[in-house]
């Protein structure tokens, strides 16, 4: 029976306290995001039991429901039925209280990840987008090498590099906005750190000082720590400048003093810091992949699902993108992210072949094409992986086996991409060795799932 989209709409607005309670709501791939005035109203368990929703989650700020490919027509019924503002997200990532006890590791790495996840959240999707052009264009200039010298596929593959030669713009956008400041300070400052004449002087190599001191000299673009440790200094900056500088003076002294300031903090102190931090985020990994060899993709593919679980699994963007940017590919994070959708998949294929509840198994159908070819995974945790509980054994069996195949057998990513079988071109001449990790994932999670059963009666629908 179809869902009345209307009915669960109207349902989850009155579990999260209705629409006086709600200030603002966003979305991600598979999840709505509430800002709600007072989180105590909303009513978890209730809305977790309703048809559609496959979990709740109160993570980033934030109260959450995740509802998988159902997400966009609530979300759409939701914001246009009630009128709600969906431009202004509300989060706040440095003020609120985690209520986790006392202020230990689990609580500042909550932190870290609400920070991070707010601040890269909105330029993820450009670069999965960009990296795919960047794909479909160095598939055209393979087959036909003599296009680099039309203009249209120059144009074109420009447009691909774009955001990520101006990827500290992007990201001190995110940053200042999860900080509640003015973005238009963190993006001027950053398009410092890549503007064309800085560059020549880096590139020109001779010596540059401020005020005496020796600057660094150092290419940004494409950084990621940089960008990030400049927007937090110029949050600050900007609040107190702003609250102690005379109203009648303060529209001219406070941005000059804002970015005064700033400025030599940025080039002789943080930027460099950013750029040693990134490397040393880097060598981890390297060592990682030293020691382990291809097993470490496989333990990371394996264990994804409860960095998902636990709202933290936006903490492997900063260090994918140092990987990106210091090496030129990343043989660690985008396999292992691949594998692990695939595994999700492949499980959730052996939950359709042996599932009697037609409902369980049109639903397992469903994730399993989100895992493997949409490259979403939080279908199939939520609404399969937890509730059955069996299946999450053979998402980490074929994980790890299919991640460390493609570990040994080199599977690098050369370009962004989307985390599903799409991605397959971006591995470029390592394409085979993801390809046989990507099947081997499948067919093993499947095999797996189907031998060892489940308890149908754990599925809600």
């Amino acid at each position: 029976m179809a869902l009345d989209i209307e009915k669960l709409s109207s349902q989850i607005v009155e579990l999260v306290g209705g629409r006086e309670n709600i200030s603002s709501v966003t979305h991600c791939t598979t999840r709505m995001r509430f800002n709600l005035k007072d989180k105590s109203k909303a009513k978890g368990s209730e809305i977790k039991a309703l048809k559609g929703v496959l979990g709740v989650a109160d993570q980033s700020g934030q109260f959450q429901v995740i509802l998988g490919e159902n997400l966009f027509p609530v979300y759409e019924a939701i914001v246009h039925g009630y009128n709600l503002d969906e431009d202004e997200v509300v989060n706040e990532t440095i003020k609120e209280d985690l209520n986790i006890g006392k202020k230990g590791f689990k609580y500042y790495l909550l932190k870290v990840s609400q920070f991070l996840s707010s601040s890269l959240a909105p330029f993820i999707t450009i670069l999965y987008g960009a990296g795919m052009l960047r794909v479909i264009t160095s598939l055209v200039s393979f087959f036909w090498p003599d296009v680099a010298t039309n203009t249209t596929y120059v144009l074109f593959n420009q447009l691909a590099n774009v955001p990520f030669y101006f990827l500290p713009v992007m990201v001190a956008y995110g940053a200042a906005r999860t900080l509640k400041a003015n973005p238009i300070f963190a993006i001027t400052m950053a398009c410092m750190l890549v503007y064309p004449d800085w560059v020549a002087l880096v590139n020109a190599g001779e010596s540059v000082s401020m005020f005496g001191i020796p600057v660094t000299l150092i290419t940004y673009s494409s950084s990621l720590l940089p960008a990030i440790f400049s927007a937090i200094l110029l949050a600050y900056l900007e609040k107190f400048f702003y609250k102690f500088i005379p109203g009648v003076l303060r529209l001219v002294f406070a941005p000059l003093c804002t970015l005064a300031v700033a400025f030599p903090i940025v080039m002789l102190v943080l930027g460099p810091v950013g750029n040693i931090v990134g490397g040393w985020i880097v060598s981890i990994f390297v060592w990682i992949e030293n020691t382990f060899g291809g097993l470490g993709v496989g333990l990371f593919a394996a264990g994804f699902p409860f960095l998902v679980m636990m709202g933290v699994n936006m903490l492997t963007v900063a260090p994918m993108t140092e990987l990106f940017t210091r090496q030129g590919y990343d043989n660690f994070f985008r396999p292992g992210y691949i594998i692990h959708n695939c595994a999700e998949g492949g499980a959730c294929l052996g939950v359709f072949l042996r599932a009697k509840n037609k409902e369980l198994k049109s639903a397992a159908l469903s994730a399993a094409i989100g895992g493997i070819v949409s490259g979403v995974s939080e279908p199939a945790i939520y609404g399969i992986m937890i509730p059955l509980k069996k299946p999450l054994y053979a998402v980490m069996i074929g994980a790890l086996a299919g991640g460390t195949v493609a570990g040994v057998m080199g599977a690098s990513a050369f370009s962004m991409g989307y985390s599903s079988v799409l991605a397959i071109p971006i591995f470029e001449s390592t394409a085979l060795a993801i390809t046989v990790g990507i099947i081997l994932t499948i067919a093993l999670s499947c095999i797996v799932t189907y031998i060892i059963g489940f308890d149908e009666s754990a599925y809600k629908g």
